[in-house]
């Protein structure tokens, strides 16, 4: 996990790196076309250019945005250490967030920006809610949608884990 440092450096990175993926976007756009192969290939080159951006950068900043509420509902305070996986390198054993305090784990917490919990989401889900729940400290899961909110809290309580499902505007 790296160290998250001070929220506020966090969400000038995040804006930078949004910065540049709007470029390349910008740019690949000024690509003319008058085929649908055109379009296509254009299309492709887009997907190739900005997709891993547009998932990583998303993530990154409701890692951001969850650090923060935890801060400002008190679950943690001002100095607690804050460890990230802020592209989703973490493996089996390491959560999307986890913060610290006196080298005790006080929060561990996976974080989606997926909207609807199906197919492979849904799956996907079941699989980080087992991860998370052999975390240390307080387990939160947080999403942006009351669709996987509610999808989450049905497989925490039927699996009986412990953990809090946070829905962040």
């Amino acid at each position: 996990m790296q160290d998250l440092g001070v929220i506020e450096d966090a969400k000038a990175k995040v804006l930078d790196d949004a910065g540049r993926c709007f470029v390349r976007v910008q740019d690949i756009a000024k690509n003319t076309f008058d085929t649908p192969r055109e379009a296509v290939r254009i299309l492709q080159i887009l997907r190739a250019e900005i997709y891993e951006d547009l998932n990583q950068i998303q993530h990154e900043h409701l890692i951001i945005c969850a650090a923060e509420w935890l801060l400002s509902g008190g679950v943690c305070d001002l100095n607690t250490e804050w460890y990230w996986n802020p592209r989703q390198t973490g493996d089996d054993v390491e959560p999307d967030l986890r913060g610290v305090a006196n080298g005790v784990t006080l929060v561990s917490a996976e974080i989606t920006t997926s909207a609807n919990p199906v197919g492979t989401i849904d799956s996907r889900m079941r699989n980080t809610l087992a991860k998370l729940s052999q975390q240390s400290g307080n387990l939160f899961y947080f999403v942006q949608t009351e669709a996987m909110a509610k999808r989450a809290e049905t497989k925490i309580r039927k699996s009986g884990w412990s953990i809090q499902v946070i829905l962040l505007p």
